[in-house]
C-alpha cells in the first residue's frame, strides 16, 4: 500500500497526502507518450553543442538574447532561477531559495544575475525582498503549507533592456488543453552544471491541488523558482514557478517512484505583482525607491 507524498526540494519530505492519487496514471501515460514539442521559440538562439539523453527533450539556449534575458541565477541562501515578469525591477522565485536552515528568510545579500552565461552576465542586481507566500520549512510541512513557496523581489535598478514575461492568467482546464507546449527554461544542475540555460520545450501540466501545478519539465539542482511559460502572440507569460518534485510513499514514509514535479500557480502570486507593477509604474524609479523603503520587508504567510 503506498500513498503519494512530495519532496519540495532535495532531500526535503513532505507529509503524504492521497489526493494526487489520481496523478499517477496520468503521469505515467503521459511520460510514454511523450514528444518533443515543434515550438519556434527563439529556435535561433539555440545551441546545440551538448549532448542529452534520447527521451530528454532539453535544449540550451543563449541566455543573453530574448526571450531568455528575462531569466537569471539567483543567489539567496542557494543558487536558484529567477524572472522579470511585468516590470524590469521585479523578479519571481521559490522563497525556499532564501530560507536559511532555522527557518528565518535570509534579507541581505541577495543577488540576480540576469542572462547569467557561462561566467557571464548582463549585470548584477541586489534583490530586495518584497514578499513571500509563507516561510518554508526544511523539516516536514503539508502541501498546503508547500503551496505557498514563492517570493517576489525587487531589483535596486532596472536591467537595461530585457522585455518582463507576461503574467498568465489561464485556467486550469487550459493548462491541461496544452500538452507538450508549456516550456520551463531552468539554471538546472544537469546542463552544462548550470552554467547555461537548459530549456525544456515540451512539457504538460496534468492537475492542480491548493494551486500546486502538477507538471512534467526536466528539473534538477537549481531549477527552483524557474518559470513554467506559455505563448501569448509575440511574447511569453509565465502561468507557475517550479518548486519542487513528488515521490509515491510507502507505509513507512519511505520515497518510492517518481511522480511528476509541483509548480506554483500564477494565479497564487498574481493580485501581488499586479499591485506591486502599478507602484513602481506610478513613481519614478528613484520615488519608488523611497517610497518602498528598501531593507524593510513585507513578510505575510497565505495559508
Amino acid at each position: 500500500m503506498s500513498s503519494i507524498g512530495l519532496i519540495a526540494r532535495s532531500g526535503v519530505s513532505i507529509s503524504a497526502i492521497s489526493i494526487f492519487a489520481a496523478v499517477i496514471g496520468l503521469y505515467l501515460a503521459a511520460v510514454e507518450s511523450r514528444t518533443a514539442n515543434q515550438t519556434d521559440l527563439a529556435d535561433q538562439s539555440r545551441i546545440k553543442s551538448i549532448r542529452f539523453a534520447t527521451d530528454d527533450h532539453r535544449v540550451v539556449v543563449d541566455a543573453q538574447r530574448p526571450p531568455y534575458s528575462a531569466l537569471g541565477k539567483f543567489k539567496g541562501t542557494m543558487t536558484c532561477t529567477a524572472s522579470i515578469v511585468l516590470h524590469p525591477r521585479i523578479i519571481i522565485t521559490a522563497s525556499h531559495c532564501l530560507t536559511k536552515r532555522n527557518g528565518r528568510l535570509e534579507l541581505y545579500n541577495l543577488l540576480f544575475e540576469p542572462g547569467y552565461q557561462a561566467g557571464g552576465d548582463l549585470g548584477q542586481f541586489k534583490a530586495t525582498l518584497w514578499m513571500v507566500g509563507s516561510e518554508q520549512s526544511f523539516k516536514r510541512e503539508s502541501v498546503q503549507e508547500a503551496s505557498q513557496d514563492w517570493a517576489i523581489l525587487v531589483l535596486d535598478h532596472a536591467p537595461a533592456g530585457v522585455q518582463p514575461f507576461l503574467l498568465g492568467d489561464q485556467s486550469l482546464e487550459i493548462l491541461k488543453s496544452l500538452r507538450r507546449q508549456i516550456l520551463m527554461p531552468s539554471y538546472s544542475i544537469d546542463v552544462a552544471n548550470a552554467e547555461r540555460i537548459g530549456l525544456d520545450t515540451a512539457c504538460s501540466i496534468f492537475n492542480a491541488v491548493w494551486n500546486v501545478l502538477v507538471h512534467d519539465c526536466r528539473a534538477s539542482f537549481g531549477s527552483s523558482g524557474a518559470p513554467l511559460l506559455m505563448r501569448s502572440g509575440q511574447q511569453y507569460a509565465i502561468v507557475g514557478i517550479h518548486t519542487g518534485s513528488m515521490y509515491a510513499s510507502d507505509d513507512k514514509g519511505g520515497v518510492g517512484s517518481f511522480i511528476g514535479n509541483r509548480a506554483i500557480s500564477s494565479e497564487v502570486f498574481a493580485d501581488e505583482l499586479l499591485r506591486l507593477s502599478r507602484r513602481l509604474q506610478r513613481d519614478s524609479l528613484h520615488d519608488a525607491s523611497k517610497n518602498l523603503k528598501l531593507g524593510e520587508t513585507r513578510v505575510e504567510g497565505r495559508i
